[in-house]
């Protein structure tokens, strides 16, 4: 009984983790835009524009590596290493999971 409560919660944890990349993964795709944003704006100089879009190119990096280290963590290679496993399984009926079937997913709280 304690295995199975256990296995139940390193799946929720996983799910968790899952969620919490895909809606990071969905916010960044706007993100090569935005970082070139500066480069269309006005500016008074060539220098404050170059300053503004280095700001912008820093942001993204930020969040790439923010996106990177979730990713490569213990808790995310542990909850692909579980996916992979279960693929490997249980290979026959697996369906594709859409985002748009779930209205909840982007709320990270739920």
């Amino acid at each position: 009984k304690q295995q199975v409560l256990d296995e139940l919660k390193a799946i929720d944890v996983a799910m968790q983790r899952l969620k919490l990349l895909h809606i990071k993964a969905r916010r960044y795709q706007g993100l090569i835009p935005t970082m070139l944003e500066p480069l269309v704006q006005k500016h008074r100089s060539p220098e404050a524009m170059y300053a503004a879009f280095m700001k912008s190119v820093a942001d993204a990096q930020a969040k790439i590596s923010d996106f990177r280290d979730l990713m490569t963590d213990e808790t995310s290679t542990e909850a692909f290493a579980r996916a992979a496993k279960s693929r490997e399984e249980r290979p026959d009926g697996i369906a594709p999971w859409r985002y748009d079937n779930y209205p909840e997913w982007f709320n990270a709280d739920k």
